[in-house]
């Protein structure tokens, strides 16, 4: 199957650290193999670490029985509603004119404008963003409220020169267009790649682009219910057939601290969560297989930054009873721009 459809598709997932996007038709492929395409539609597909979305939005088009899909995050709960859930909700030019139109804000409603203007965002885009906040606290119906709060993740990120970077190391292109900084200082590579030049763009013009792309990831497609509980949690619980999981890596960027910017302007607040115990090393990754026996298939998706393949097989082996364990191996970088270590991989498991 060509994977050309979900390319477009997976433009209504914003910019995540960990994301599986570019990773998820390999992902599928090597399941097919294993578990052929014409029986996924009676199976239940799992997602304990749903993060972005990618992987339950690529296993909701594909046609499975039901997809439960869990993530403890607040941020990834406003994906799991507009997209995930959602089957026929989209946002009209109307929803985003409404979202964005506001008269002079009282000072206690310019919180972004007040905490980030001119560091992390320059007080123009900041400021945009506090009369859509403004707007968005009046929407009352929650799937249009969730569609309403990933428009508003896609423009910040489309406020900052690198979306997946979102924090102050967007100050020097905040204080260009602040006028607080000549722009001859501004690395010249940021110009040619036009991550600069998108910072110039009207406001309008990247809610209608953003708009049209999120409407592009809703379609009706296999039923999912999302859960926003603690991965043993849910893992214990949830009963399937095929169990993905993609915890946070040890030894890599820290979630909490990569998201701080992002989730207190999705969030309205700051937000101070405890480091992952998937952060902190493997032993967490053995608790939670533990957890998981009920179900018959798991895949695990993991990087190589503590465990080679090889060691990744055998912990998963200690664990499967009885299940067939393969591994795969694919050179991958989650974050080009910033990380230029050619020797990360990403390791999957195959247990069945």
């Amino acid at each position: 199957m060509s994977t050309k459809p979900y390319t477009k598709l997976f433009q209504a997932l914003p910019a995540y650290f960990g994301g599986k996007r570019k990773l998820t038709p390999w992902i599928f492929k090597l399941l097919a193999e294993r578990i052929p395409r014409s029986h996924w539609s009676k199976l239940t597909f799992l997602d304990a670490f749903a993060g972005g979305c990618s992987v339950s939005l690529f296993a909701k088009a594909h046609g499975f029985e039901q997809i439960l899909a869990n993530d403890l995050s607040s941020r990834s709960q406003i994906i799991l509603n507009a997209l995930l859930v959602n089957q026929s909700v989209h946002l009209s030019p109307a929803d985003a004119l409404y979202l964005t139109q506001a008269s002079v804000l009282p000072e206690e409603t310019r919180r972004i404008e007040r905490e980030f203007g001119g560091s992390v965002f320059s007080k123009r885009h900041a400021q945009a963003m506090d009369r859509y906040c403004h707007w968005l606290s009046q929407v009352q119906d929650p799937t249009k409220h969730a569609l309403g709060k990933l428009l508003l993740w896609h423009l910040l990120s489309g406020f900052v020169c690198m979306g997946t970077s979102i924090g102050t190391s967007n100050r020097p292109y905040a204080e260009v267009l602040d006028g607080t900084r000549d722009w001859q200082t501004l690395n010249p590579k940021r110009f040619v790649d036009e991550s600069f030049p998108k910072l110039l763009k009207p406001v309008w013009e990247k809610l209608e682009s953003k708009r049209q792309a999120i409407n592009a990831g809703v379609f009706r497609g296999s039923p999912v219910q999302a859960f926003q509980q603690d991965a043993l949690e849910f893992v214990r619980q949830a009963q399937g057939d095929i169990l993905y999981l993609d915890p946070p890596y040890p030894q890599t960027l820290s979630y909490e601290k990569s998201h701080t910017v992002l989730d207190a302007v999705l969030l309205g607040q700051q937000v101070k969560q405890p480091v992952s115990p998937f952060s902190q090393g493997i032993e967490a990754l053995e608790q939670l297989l533990d957890q998981a026996h009920h179900v018959p298939t798991w895949i695990l998706s993991y990087g190589n930054a503590v465990v080679s393949l090889d060691e990744l097989i055998a912990l998963v082996k200690r664990h499967a009873k009885g299940r067939q364990v393969e591994g795969f191996a694919r050179a991958y970088t989650h974050m080009p721009q910033v990380s230029k270590n050619t020797q990360n991989q990403e390791l999957l498991i195959i247990a069945h």
